[in-house]
C-alpha cells in the first residue's frame, strides 16, 4: 500500500460576505470536499466554498497527517492577496529534515523544544520534539505573468526533505552530489536498467543499415524508439520495467528515455542520462543536494568532439531539440564514476529565418510571398502548433485570422529543413486612390503589443529560449510612387549584449529593403533588471511599428 492511501486531511473553512452591512459567516460544506487519485503516490484534495463572489472574504484550515517521513511543503502565498497564514510542524528528535524558505517575502520562523511522549512496543516514552511556527501577514498577491516558466515556485512557502532518522537506526539520508550519483548508479530503477543488451538490438541492425554518419545513425535511433513506444504522460527519472513497457508499447518518461538510452549503448554510442527538474516541477533546491526534487532525465550523447541531447517523448523532438519544460539552467549529466552539470538552455541553435518580397497588386492591396525557415527549438515549436490543427487547411485559417492576411499556395516541408512557404495578400494596405500610403515594412510580424509596459514587476522574466530571428524584407515601389520617408536605422543592446537587435532599411529607384535582425543570448532576466528591459523593449516596439511613408511621383 502506498503512502498515498495512508493520506488523512481535515479541512474547515468559512465564507465571509457583507450583507446589509452585516458580516455573514457560511461554512465550508463536507459535500465541496473532494479527493482524487493522481497516481499510486500522489492524491489531490480539493474543496471548493460555496457563496464566493467579488468582495468575499474566503477562510480556511486544514490538518494534514501522512503515514511516511515527508511532512509535505507548506505555501503561504496565493494568487490572492492573503491576510494572515500560519504554519505549525512538530519534528520529533529523531527526524531531521532540510528546511527551504523561498519566496520573494519571508515568514518570521519561531523554533523552540518541547516534551512529547508517545506508545512504541507497549511502552510510553518520553521524547523531544522540535515545533516549528512559521506566520506571515498580510501577504500580497503573487500571480502569473507573462514569460515566466513556473510562476508558483516563487510564491513564499517552506520545504521539507528528509535528512537523517535515528532511534534503533541511524540513517543519513542527505546526500552530496558524489553519493546521488553512486546511489543512482547501483540502482536497479536507474543506472543498471541502462545495461540491457536486448533492447532493440534485432531492429537496430537494419535500422542503421544505410547510415552513414552518426548524427543519421542518432536521428534514425530516435526515430526508432519513438515508432515502438509512447510516452504515457508520466514523469519520472526511474526507469523501471523498461522491457514491459516496450512490449506493451506505452511508458513514463524514465521507461521511453531508458529505451532510447540502452538503444543508443547497444548501437555503439556512449550515452548517458542527465537528470533534472523540469520547468513545470520547479527549480532544484538552492540550499541542499536533493534527488527527491529530480523528477526527468535526458539522454546525453557523445560523438567524437560533439555532444547532442536527446528526448524521445515527444514527437517533434531531433537532436539537440528536447521539450520547452526540461531547457532549464541545471541538469547534471550521469557518468558511470562522475557527474556534470549542463545549462539546457544553451544546447540549441534556435534560429528563425524569414525572407518576404512585397507588391502592390492590380487590385491595390499589399501581396506577396513568406518563406520562413525554423531551427532549433523554434522548430519544435512550429511543430506542435501544426499538429494541434485538425489538418492543413485548418492551420491556414489560424495564420490568416492571427495575421490578417488571406493565403494561397501554402507548402510546408520537413526536408532538408523545417520550412513554410506561401503567398499572402495584407488587405490592411491598399494604394486606392491615396496619394501618400504608410505601413510597417514588417507588415504582420511587428508587435502588435507591448508585453513589458508595467512600471514594476515582481518576478524575474524568463523566455522560453535563447534565439536568433533574420526577417528580410524587399518591397517593390508601385509604378509611379516614390519613396517619401523611412524609419532610422540602428542598433541597440540591453545588458552587454544579452538582447541585440539591428535594423537596416534602405531606398532604391524602385524597391526597398529591410534587414531585422534581434538576437537573445541568455533566456533570463532577474526583476532587479526589469526597468532596464522595459525601457529597451519599447525601443523594440516603436522600431517595429515606425512607418514606410511612400508617394505619388507628382
Amino acid at each position: 500500500m502506498s503512502w498515498a492511501k495512508n493520506l488523512n486531511i481535515q479541512i474547515t473553512g468559512y465564507t465571509y460576505n457583507l450583507e446589509d452591512g452585516k458580516i455573514v459567516r457560511e461554512k465550508l460544506s463536507k459535500d465541496y470536499i473532494f479527493t482524487e487519485n493522481i497516481s499510486e503516490y500522489t492524491i489531490r484534495t480539493k474543496f471548493a466554498f460555496s457563496s464566493v463572489k467579488v468582495g468575499s472574504v474566503v477562510e480556511y484550515k486544514y490538518t494534514k497527517r501522512v503515514a511516511s517521513y515527508h511532512p509535505g511543503n507548506y505555501v503561504f502565498q496565493r494568487s490572492i492577496p492573503v491576510q494572515y497564514s500560519r504554519c505549525r510542524i512538530v519534528i520529533p528528535e529523531y527526524f531531521v529534515f532540510n528546511r527551504e524558505i523561498r519566496g520573494f517575502v519571508f515568514p518570521e520562523v519561531k523554533i523552540k523544544t518541547i516534551n512529547q511522549t508517545a506508545t512504541y512496543n507497549g511502552q510510553t516514552i518520553s521524547y523531544n520534539a522540535e515545533e516549528l511556527t512559521a506566520e506571515i501577514k498580510d501577504l500580497p498577491a503573487l500571480k502569473d505573468d507573462e514569460y515566466v516558466w513556473n510562476y508558483r515556485e516563487f510564491l513564499c512557502r517552506i520545504n521539507f526533505e528528509l535528512k537523517s532518522i535515528s532511534k534503533i537506526f541511524y540513517k543519513n539520508f542527505a546526500q552530496t552530489l558524489k553519493q546521488i550519483v553512486k546511489s543512482l548508479n547501483e540502482d536497479k530503477g536507474f543506472g543498471k536498467a541502462f545495461k540491457d543488451r536486448k533492447i532493440l538490438k534485432d531492429e537496430l541492425a537494419t535500422t542503421l543499415v544505410d547510415k552513414s554518419t552518426d548524427v543519421d545513425s542518432i536521428g534514425a535511433i530516435l526515430n526508432l524508439v519513438r515508432s515502438k513506444i509512447k510516452y504515457n504522460g508520466y514523469n519520472t527519472i526511474w526507469a523501471m520495467g523498461i522491457g514491459k513497457a516496450l512490449k506493451d508499447g506505452s511508458g513514463s518518461s524514465g521507461e521511453v528515455n531508458g529505451v532510447l538510452l540502452n538503444a543508443l549503448k547497444n548501437a555503439g554510442f556512449d550515452a548517458y542520462p542527465a537528470v533534472l527538474s523540469t520547468r513545470s516541477n520547479g527549480r532544484i533546491p538552492f540550499t541542499h543536494p536533493s534527488i527527491n526534487s529530480l523528477n526527468y532525465f535526458i539522454v546525453c550523447v557523445h560523438s567524437g568532439d560533439n555532444v547532442y541531447y536527446l528526448d524521445a517523448t515527444r514527437p517533434y523532438t531531433d537532436i539537440s531539440i528536447i521539450p520547452i519544460d526540461c531547457l532549464v539552467e541545471e541538469a547534471l549529466i550521469i557518468y558511470p564514476n562522475s557527474f556534470d552539470w549542463i545549462d539546457l538552455t544553451r544546447i540549441g541553435n534556435n534560429i528563425d529565418k524569414i525572407s518576404m518580397i512585397v507588391k502592390f497588386n492590380e487590385e491595390g492591396f499589399l501581396s506577396g510571398q513568406k518563406r520562413e525557415t525554423y531551427f532549433g527549438e523554434f522548430a519544435y515549436v512550429f511543430k506542435q502548433d501544426y499538429d494541434k490543427a485538425e489538418d492543413q487547411d485548418k492551420y491556414v485559417e489560424l495564420l490568416e485570422a492571427h495575421n490578417d492576411i488571406t493565403i494561397s499556395g501554402y507548402t510546408m516541408e520537413e526536408k532538408p529543413t523545417l520550412t513554410e512557404t506561401y503567398d499572402f495578400i495584407d488587405r490592411r494596405v491598399r494604394l486606392e486612390e491615396n496619394d501618400i500610403i504608410s505601413f510597417s515594412p514588417l507588415l504582420f510580424f511587428a508587435m502588435r503589443n507591448n508585453a513589458f509596459k508595467s512600471e514594476t514587476r515582481d518576478l524575474p522574466v524568463e523566455f522560453s529560449f535563447p534565439y536568433e530571428q533574420r526577417i528580410y524584407v524587399t518591397i517593390v515601389l508601385p509604378e509611379g510612387y516614390v519613396v517619401d520617408e523611412l524609419p532610422t536605422e540602428g542598433r541597440f543592446v540591453f545588458n552587454k549584449d544579452q538582447i541585440d537587435c539591428s535594423y537596416y532599411i534602405q531606398a532604391f529607384a524602385n524597391n526597398i529593403q529591410l534587414s531585422y535582425n534581434t538576437k537573445l543570448s541568455k533566456c533570463i532576466i532577474p526583476a532587479v533588471e526589469y526597468g532596464g528591459l522595459r525601457d529597451f523593449w519599447a525601443k523594440m516596439y516603436n522600431k517595429e511599428n515606425e512607418l514606410v511613408v511612400i508617394r505619388k511621383a507628382n
